[in-house]
């Protein structure tokens, strides 16, 4: 992986480890708050073989309303500074605000991880001029409002046409190391979800890589008895194998050493 090269495309399944320095998160809000929880974080999911890690500023779980530029800066700069001068990790930065992505590449990141597809065209502008690569995910209006939003005819075929697009589009700005998430949780509902599982064949033909982050996700815990945050993690695990194997090449995971294990059963039985 070189700072201008393929990031996003490495001919393998790439594990990208969930680094939330925020007190909110729907999942482990504040557990990584504190900036020395958050570098022993890091380095446990390094050392279980993440090779990305995504450091998101902004909880954007159903609900959540926007975390200003300076307060989102404040948490996850001093994280992403001591990644780069610290750890081998290749930084992904969750942000939708193009201020956020310039300030944290600068730092050295090298990726821009981005819930609103990428549409601002300043956060086009950001990404092209660092030569970043891009992950363009789907979702409807924003955290406050996707739950209002979740009604598609063909929720497949609809995410697909949007990835389509926006993949166009960041190439037209000149970004070619670019992938798809078709967000899981965002403006969905839990059949939605296990659809898009079913059918990310469909988006892998796209041609780019498709990233898929199911890791203890609300929609896991309408099925048996994982309804609990602490009961989702075998489900996840199930849901990373499923993505493997439907074609996902980027898993973005909280439980980094359970995500490996998921991802090596499952590209041995491609290999098979």
């Amino acid at each position: 992986m070189t700072a201008r090269g393929r990031l996003l495309d490495a001919g393998r399944t790439l594990l990208m480890g969930v680094l939330n320095v925020t007190p909110d998160s729907f999942s482990d809000g504040g557990r990584f708050f504190d900036e020395h929880a958050a570098r022993s974080q890091a380095a446990r999911m390094l050392a279980e073989g993440a090779e990305i890690i995504d450091v998101g500023g902004e909880s954007t779980r159903p609900g959540a309303r926007p975390t200003p530029v300076e307060e989102e800066l404040r948490r996850v700069a001093p994280v992403v500074e001591w990644l780069r001068s610290q750890t081998p990790a290749v930084i992904s930065i969750d942000t939708r605000k193009a201020a956020v992505a310039e300030e944290c590449l600068r730092l050295g990141a090298r990726i821009v991880n981005d819930v609103t597809g990428l549409e601002d065209p300043a956060m086009l502008d950001v990404a092209r001029r660092h030569g970043a690569a891009c992950i363009a995910m789907h979702m409807r209006g924003t955290p406050e409002t996707m739950g209002t939003l979740a009604a598609y005819d063909d929720v497949a075929g609809e995410v697909k046409a949007y990835l389509a697009a926006r993949v166009a589009a960041l190439r037209a700005a000149g970004i070619e190391d670019v992938a798809i998430d078709p967000g899981l949780g965002f403006a969905k509902t839990a059949e939605h979800n296990f659809t898009l599982l079913r059918r990310l064949p469909e988006l892998a033909a796209l041609g780019v890589p498709v990233v898929i982050g199911a890791s203890r996700k609300r929609f896991l815990g309408t099925l048996a008895d994982m309804g609990p945050m602490e009961n989702r993690r075998d489900g996840t695990v199930a849901a990373i194998t499923a993505a493997v194997l439907g074609g996902a090449r980027i898993i973005r995971a909280h439980d980094v050493a359970e995500a490996r294990r998921a991802i090596a059963v499952a590209e041995a039985v491609l290999r098979a």
